[in-house]
């Protein structure tokens, strides 16, 4: 659709959040230690609401698909959840979405529960103010600000901001509530096209410092070194096979179903899963082909820069929004290992940073 824009100033944000509350579950970004995350939004604790900083250390996929839910209860009701705004959503999150919906959405079976809470949610997504060390999304082809995939993107500009709309349902939110929504300053959208800027360059120098290889370099990386056991050994040497890595990742989808019973009700649940666990790709009977941590740590990478950029024209798996990094308690960090594999060389770890 046809790019539309329009200003609103940070009170009349609130105001409107504190409006739709009553219809809609709004899920706003708050800072606490230099570190954001996601909750209800709660007028009492305007002050601590963050519309930019950097991406939260929640991915947005677990509002979508949860890390715990019942597919099937033999007795328990379906409820139907109210819809939902998530705010404050980043350009690496919502680059994320493409391959969320081509796993859950757009194959030969769709998952209910996926589509229904797309369908359920307004996204909202938000400049980057500032980067991170662990920022390097311009080198996975994402971008610290929303290019795609939001209802209505948010960019600060002094003490409002830049609305674009992005959907034609964000255009109705904007029209139903146009009391809320003015016309745009041209100098505000100079300004915001600055601000990108600034934040690009800075997540451009982290990316230079570190030498972090781009799509294009890591193309083909994978499948070259594949069989460079000693390589992916090395990489794998201080996993703890914790999950973290796959967990936080907000392109990871995979998933377990178990069965449970209790007072005499049955259920089907899912469960987010990660490659990484030993008991990942085992099957029935005890058999397992990546019983080894090298195998399971490879096929990470081989399905996130290799299968996707191939089943998705190009799509690589990784939105560069550096959740692993924090997460690993081994300190393996996702660049270096792209650099490693790059190169074909083992990973000449640096002291913990």
């Amino acid at each position: 659709m046809e790019k539309k824009f329009y200003s609103v100033t940070k009170k009349d944000l609130f105001d409107l959040f504190s409006r739709l509350s009553a219809t809609y579950r709004v899920i706003v970004p708050y800072v606490k230690n230099e570190r954001l995350y996601f909750d209800d939004f709660d007028q009492s604790k305007e002050d601590r609401i963050e519309l930019g900083g950097i991406r939260q250390s929640q991915p947005v996929k677990s509002f979508i698909s949860h890390s715990r839910e019942t597919v099937f209860s033999a007795s328990e009701r379906e409820n139907n959840p109210k819809p939902f705004i998530i705010a404050g959503v980043k350009g690496c999150d919502l680059k994320s979405f493409a391959l969320q919906d081509f796993v859950f959405a757009q194959g030969d079976t769709e998952d209910p529960s996926y589509v229904k809470n797309r369908d359920n949610a307004l996204i909202i997504g938000n400049d980057c103010t500032y980067a991170r060390q662990t920022c390097f999304c311009l080198a996975m082809d994402a971008a610290p600000y929303p290019e795609k995939d939001f209802d209505l993107s948010l960019s600060p500009v002094e003490d409002r901001f830049v609305v674009e709309v992005g959907t034609e349902k964000g255009a109705a939110l904007a029209e139903k509530y146009r009391m809320f929504f003015k016309p745009p300053n041209d100098a505000d959208i100079e300004t915001r096209a600055k601000n990108r800027e600034k934040v690009s360059e800075e997540v451009r120098r982290y990316v230079d410092a570190r030498g972090t290889p781009d799509t294009k370099t890591v193309k083909g990386a994978v499948k070259r070194n594949y069989s460079n056991i000693p390589l992916w050994q090395d990489f794998a040497s201080t996993c703890v096979e914790c999950g973290a890595c796959n967990l936080v990742c907000p392109t990871c989808h995979c998933f377990l179903l178990f069965d449970e019973k209790d007072q005499g009700n049955a259920r089907r649940v899912r469960i987010w899963d990660s490659c990484l666990y030993k008991t990942f790709a085992r099957v029935a009977g005890g058999a397992n082909p990546r019983r080894h941590l090298y195998e399971r740590l490879r096929n990470r990478f081989d399905k996130k820069f290799e299968f996707f950029p191939e089943v998705m024209n190009g799509y690589f798996a990784c939105t560069g929004c550096g959740r692993c990094i924090e997460a690993c308690p081994g300190d393996i960090d996702i660049r270096e290992v792209l650099k490693g594999v790059a190169n074909g060389t083992k990973w000449n770890k640096p002291p913990h940073e």
